[in-house]
C-alpha cells in the first residue's frame, strides 16, 4: 500500500504541475493577444488619423493664397 500512496502522489503533485503550467501559458496567451489587439487597434487609429488629415489637408492647402 505505501508503494501505491506514493505512486499516486506522485501522479497527482505531476497533474497538478501541469495544470498550472496550462494555466500560466493561457494566462501570457490571452496577455499576448491583448497587447496585439491594442496595437493593432493604436495603429488602425495612426492609419485612420494619417488618411484624414491628408484629405483634409490637401482641401485646405488650395485656399491658401500663397
Amino acid at each position: 500500500m505505501t508503494v501505491l500512496a506514493i505512486f499516486l502522489l506522485i501522479i497527482g503533485a505531476l497533474l497538478v504541475l501541469m495544470g498550472v503550467l496550462l494555466i500560466l501559458v493561457g494566462t501570457f496567451l490571452i496577455i499576448l493577444g491583448a497587447a496585439l489587439t491594442l496595437m493593432g487597434m493604436a495603429l488602425i487609429a495612426v492609419a485612420a488619423f494619417l488618411l484624414i488629415r491628408r484629405l483634409l489637408g490637401r482641401g485646405r492647402t488650395r485656399s491658401h493664397s500663397w
